[in-house]
């Protein structure tokens, strides 16, 4: 399997739970608890039994495991090791992104395989926040002090379909098959290589010649190519996409300056430089999706009448005119990007841009890091004043709550803070009601608009691109692979 880059650890804590990044690699060490299936909405159980909210009570809820399951040092995966991991999300030094979701929850081992949940909130959705933040449990031995966590990183021990043999970094990792993985008969493969491949917009190609079998992509171009070459390709249409994110207030410890972006009208002015259709043509050959917003267009929950603005490039050189007062106190700012030629190219086109429409006095410094360095300046220091992101979500929920939430953390990467779009937030995790979330969410897209923390310019899409001879793959989350089930036809 191609990935874009190595990973930052192979611990829950540290690694990236996205699709290009750790996903994957984690879904294969760990297996899941549950899943959340794209093609219906659901989330539905694998390791987990059932995980369900009392009846009329969804600030209770009950983790059901199944029995019989082991970790690959012989620990039983069981209420207590699942208690366990979640709480070490806590831990301040690990500065987890899954904390948010554990905070102020109150976690009791009922018996051996039932695991209570009592959140400091009703939560209607908080299944699917299992799903994406609290999904991957690691043995417990691992997790008995920083020590043993820190060794995790490259030493993981999970219950999954496969263990870890080998980790050559910024080359390769090999895994091999669990002998005594918790489902008879599986997983199907003797090993899986997770390479990594620098010449992301090439993995359709390099599969077509052989030298690699699937990879899991975001890239319109790159999926349009696999097609062209009769690959197999399944895709999912997602929430979020590509975009600018704007840093409003974050800071590194110890630095105080004010971010030039908490400026309303400076990023109006950068955004309104900008057009989804244009970068679409440019970078994408007209075949990608360009965005109206951070909702996927055919989402139930999301209203096509509320696009962004965009694309007033005399409104944007007056904007600039006014934010830096004729020019006369310029602005040099840092725009963090990840270490790929299609980032890199649109970055450069974006600081041209703004360089012209502001006549010189808005300067956009690229700061190009490998994507683990990338991951800790943007999501964890926040040290950066822009940068490019990528966000991924079948379901708004808790992706959008992780992303625009004041009391988010870490994964609030713009700093932003808009008590509407908290309050509007917090009521569309109530419900599951789709009219009632609709509407909650129609208030989010208001205040975006508004606001502007981000620019987003192509929609999201996840998609496995494969040799035709690889069965049984299934994509679930953002578009993560479950490997107990991956095959190869003969």
């Amino acid at each position: 399997m191609l990935l874009p880059g190595d990973a930052r650890g192979l611990d829950p804590y540290s690694a990236s739970a996205s699709n290009v990044a750790d996903g994957s690699r984690l879904a294969a060490l760990y297996d899941v608890l549950v899943w959340s299936d794209p093609s219906t909405g659901t989330v539905r159980p694998q390791m987990a039994e059932s995980l369900v909210s009392d009846a009329g009570d969804t600030s209770k809820w009950t983790l059901t495991l199944r029995p019989g399951i082991t970790f690959t040092d012989g620990e039983e995966l069981n209420a207590e090791a699942v208690r366990v991991a979640w709480s070490t999300h806590l831990r301040p030094e690990l500065r987890s992104l899954g904390m948010t979701a554990v905070r102020n929850v109150k976690l009791t081992v009922v018996d051996k395989l039932q695991l209570r949940i009592e959140l400091p909130s009703p939560n209607g959705n908080f299944d699917r926040m299992v799903s994406r933040l609290l999904n991957f449990i690691p043995s417990p031995k691992t997790l008995v002090s920083l020590e043993t966590i820190a060794a995790s990183t490259r030493a993981p021990v999970g219950a999954g379909p496969f263990k870890l043999r080998e980790w050559a970094p910024k080359s390769h990792m090999t895994f091999d098959r669990n002998p005594n993985y918790w489902q008879n008969g599986r997983p199907y493969l003797d090993s899986v290589t997770f390479r990594v491949n620098p010449d992301t917009p090439g993995a359709a190609r390099i599969i077509d010649e052989g030298k690699a079998d699937v990879t899991v992509s975001t890239d319109a171009l790159l999926i349009g190519d696999a097609r062209k070459r009769g690959l197999a390709v399944g895709d999912i249409p997602l929430n979020g996409g590509q975009m600018i994110a704007f840093n409003m207030s974050r800071t590194p410890p110890g630095v105080k300056t004010p971010r030039a972006f908490a400026n309303a009208e400076l990023r109006r002015a950068v955004v309104l430089s900008l057009s989804a259709a244009e970068i679409d043509k440019l970078f994408y050959e007209g075949i990608g999706a360009p965005a109206k917003g951070i909702f996927d267009s055919t989402s139930r929950l999301a209203s096509i009448q509320l696009a962004s603005p965009e694309n007033q490039p005399a409104e944007a050189t007056r904007l600039f005119m006014q934010v830096t007062q004729n020019g006369t106190k310029p602005l040099e700012l840092t725009y963090a990007v990840p270490d790929s030629p299609k980032a890199r190219t649109i970055a450069e086109f974006f600081r041209t841009r703004v360089d012209e429409l502001s006549k010189g006095s808005v300067k956009l410094k690229l700061v190009v890091e490998d994507i683990a360095s990338f991951i800790k300046r943007t999501s964890l220091d926040g040290d950066f004043d822009a940068a490019v992101f990528q966000l991924w979500a079948d379901d708004p929920e808790p992706a959008l709550y992780q992303f625009l939430h004041s009391q988010a953390g870490f994964s609030n990467v713009t700093g932003y803070n808009n008590p509407t779009v908290d309050e509007a937030l917090r009521l569309a995790r109530l419900n599951t009601d789709t009219d009632r979330r609709s509407e909650a969410y129609t208030r989010v897209q208001v205040e975006l608009n508004k606001d502007l923390p981000f620019f987003v310019y192509q929609e999201a899409v996840a998609a496995y691109v494969c040799d035709p001879k690889i069965t049984g793959l299934q994509l679930f989350n953002d578009g993560l692979l479950l490997f107990d089930r991956i095959g190869v036809r003969k």
